[in-house]
């Protein structure tokens, strides 16, 4: 009889921590998640701007977007950017 009281004890203990193992591992997982989604987020912004100065370089068009939401077109960089100063600057 003592052996089948000790034998429930076991596996009611460890069966208990298994469930909070369970609920432990969810949320690494949820965690994990949220991270390589914000990593995505990052490398296709990364991805966009570096396409965007690319063609930039081969067409030979430079453009700079300005704080009011104009966009200024120039052969250079340099110039589109000096474009936006009457407009607020250059947007960041």
């Amino acid at each position: 009889m003592s052996k089948i009281i000790a034998a429930s004890v076991m596996a009611l203990t460890l069966g208990g921590g298994v469930i909070g193992a369970a609920g432990q591992v969810g949320d690494a997982l949820k965690k994990t998640g949220e991270v390589t989604k914000d990593a995505v987020t990052e490398t296709g912004k990364a991805t966009k701007k570096g396409v965007t100065k690319t063609k930039n370089a081969v067409t030979g068009e430079a453009r700079a977007k300005c704080v009011d939401g104009t966009r200024m077109e120039a052969k250079t960089q340099k110039a589109a950017n000096a474009g936006c100063a009457k407009h607020g600057g250059v947007a960041k």
